[in-house]
């Protein structure tokens, strides 16, 4: 266990590396795709340079969809960006040369050619794109290309039929953004057809798509106040108003403001807060509104005078003609009241061939909507009743006016019966994308389980050949070691071994040098019987080379304190005496006279006398202790 946590502790940092990459890669393996974040930062960024740097973090297969999108918005006022981020786009789909690029980029030019009606082209894109669209990939753009060409045609039906068939796409696809555009343009189909149930519902669900810290966008909250009027849920649409209403207040294009002000206008006509009204008719001068939203501003100037002063609403009416000529279908189905008045009043503003030829403009309009026709029957009928001659045609006008009532009556069933319908399709669409999320999810999770287990393996093995190697290591660097250790110890002891041979040798030959330099001493003085000076010097020379010092006679000492040393050992008194005093205690012991000490040591006989005095009062010993005696262990214990 120590040996493991040495190795840790060794390779700590290697280890740790190691860890945090493995849990990088398995967060890698789990995280979804940020094309959904970059499709939302692009859709509200203005500046094609940020647009374009925000496409390059995006790889092929991704960018090119969210790109021709942008580059479609740019096209209506905006050239310039739409040239640069479309020549951008080219050029990158032309180096990529992929499918799904070149089929994007078809459908992105679809989407300019739709903005300009210029519908040949649009089928022409539609079929070329098709040609070449990998079915993997991302085709929410095709759709909305498509369902928005049927759209355009008034072919509603078809054009529902794509738009679902785009938000599965975007449900799989997890694309947030193309969802909230099916989404809302389903519910502005629902909104058209009456359908107000079903068309609460997909607003509804759009609006839930925004994040708390991103609010939804004023028009979509005025389409969701618009339903609630409607239906009549004037306090529901009062709290929704509120609960939005610093998102309302920040609506930027002048549509947006323009339609959240009229809904604020009508919806506080329907609770009766008329002193508020005025205030906001003054934000809203009639010369600036929207041609859009004229039918359904007049209306409620209209409502407002008719409450507060009713013979304004003929002048009223008479300063707006042109608006009412402009948007007749519009107007049919919301001033009817208002119009009637006018005529009633023979104010002379409305002709029956006027009428009929602004309804022929709108012909398809009115069509698919019995009430309409209902309203321009009753209203060229009650122009022919204000001429008694044409009494006759006045009562056959209102029974087609009273047959088209009918038939709405029962279309209004229908419609019901269509609402209660599309609210099915919309839970079948919940249901469907429910168990789809459910299904990521769990894919997910599996996606999950298998990069956790595969990360673990791999860091398993990873470790295991760390700690072999580790090991390995180890030991290589503990057998190197003991090498080296044996390698020191046997130099060491070749080393001693030489050096004992060269001391044995130094104490041979010292010895030898002493015996023959006092035999030849000794030898000079018989033979010296004339007293020649010349051999008396020499045998004196002789004699002091017996004891003279060398530099080799103190490694006698040293090798005896080697051999001997356990004997001082046993005397923890004598720790503090230099070397000198220890070769003499030693060489003492040893047996050595005082003479050959001081020969040995480099010191005079008076200084081994000092210390021999020393050692013995620091052991408390005297003379009568031979220094010989130190050896006997007995002594010692």
């Amino acid at each position: 266990m120590g040996y493991l946590q040495r190795l840790l502790i060794q390779y700590k940092w290697i280890i740790l590396g190691v860890v945090l990459a493995s849990i990088l890669l398995i967060f890698y393996w789990l995280s979804g795709s940020d094309q959904d974040y970059y499709r939302d930062e692009i859709e509200s960024t203005v500046e094609v340079d940020s647009v374009i740097s925000l496409l390059d973090k995006l790889p092929s297969g991704k960018y090119e969809s969210v790109g021709y999108d942008k580059a479609a918005q740019y096209y209506d006022g905006q050239r310039e960006s739409y040239e640069k981020l479309l020549s951008y786009l080219n050029d990158r789909v032309g180096r990529d040369n992929t499918e799904y690029g070149i089929a994007s980029l078809y459908v992105g030019r679809g989407l300019v050619a739709l903005s300009g009606g210029q519908m040949d082209s649009v089928v022409y894109y539609i079929q070329e794109a098709e040609k070449v669209m990998p079915l993997g990939n991302n085709r929410c753009s095709y759709f909305e290309l498509i369902a928005m060409y049927h759209l355009l045609r008034s072919d509603l039906k078809m054009s529902k039929t794509y738009l679902n068939k785009g938000l599965e796409e975007a449900i799989r696809h997890r694309d947030v953004v193309k969802r909230r555009f099916f989404l809302n343009k389903l519910g502005s189909i629902c909104f058209s057809e009456s359908l107000y149930g079903a068309a609460s519902k997909y607003f509804l669900e759009v609006y839930s798509t925004y994040p708390s810290g991103k609010g939804a966008p004023a028009e979509l909250i005025g389409n969701i106040i618009s339903v609630k009027i409607v239906e009549g849920n004037y306090q529901e649409a009062e709290v929704f108003w509120k609960k939005n209403e610093e998102l309302l207040a920040s609506a930027r294009d002048r549509y947006s403001r323009q339609f959240v002000l009229t809904n604020r206008i009508e919806l506080n006509l329907h609770l009766g807060r008329f002193d508020e009204i005025e205030s906001l008719f003054a934000e809203l001068p009639d010369s600036m509104v929207l041609s859009n939203l004229r039918i359904h501003h007049l209306a409620n100037r209209l409502k407002i005078a008719q409450e507060r002063s009713p013979n304004l609403v003929g002048s009223i009416l008479g300063r707006h003609m042109d608006w009412v000529m402009a948007d007749y279908f519009g107007a049919v189905t919301r001033l009817e009241p208002y119009l009637l008045s006018s005529i009633n009043e023979g104010d002379g503003l409305l002709e029956a061939d006027s009428l009929e030829s602004w309804k022929n403009r709108s012909l398809e309009q009115f069509e698919e909507n019995p009430m309409a026709s209902s309203n321009h029957y009753k209203l060229i009928s009650t122009i022919y009743s204000k001429q008694p001659k044409m009494m006759a045609e006045a009562y056959e006008v209102l029974e087609i006016s009273n047959d088209f009532k009918d038939k709405y009556h029962l279309l209004d069933d229908s419609v019901k019966r269509a609402d209660f319908t599309a609210k099915k399709d919309f839970e079948s669409m919940k249901t469907k994308q429910f168990a789809f999320e459910k299904e990521m999810l769990q894919q997910q999770k599996i996606n999950g389980y298998l990069a956790g287990t595969y990360g673990s393996v791999v860091l398993t093995l990873f470790l295991l050949v760390l700690f072999l190697w580790a090991r390995q290591t180890a030991k290589k660097k503990e057998l190197d070691w003991a090498q080296m250790q044996l390698h020191v110890q046997v130099e060491e002891k070749e080393f001693l071994q030489k050096e004992k041979e060269l001391n044995a040798r130094i104490i041979g030959l010292s010895e030898l040098v002493m015996e023959k330099s006092l035999e030849l001493s000794k030898k000079l003085k018989v033979l010296n019987t004339s007293n020649s000076p010349e051999i008396e010097t020499l045998r004196k020379e002789l004699e002091a080379l017996g004891r003279v010092e060398t530099t080799s006679r103190p490694q006698i000492a040293d090798l005896k304190l080697k051999e001997q040393g356990d004997i001082l050992e046993q005397y923890p008194q004598l720790k503090a005496m230099n070397l000198t005093e220890k070769r003499i205690f030693i060489l003492s012991v040893d047996g050595y006279k005082s003479k050959d000490i001081a020969a040995i040591v480099g010191v005079s006989p008076q200084y081994i006398h000092n210390v021999r005095s020393k050692i013995r009062k620091v052991l408390g010993v005297d003379n009568s202790v031979h220094w010989e005696s130190f050896k006997d262990k007995r002594f010692r214990a």
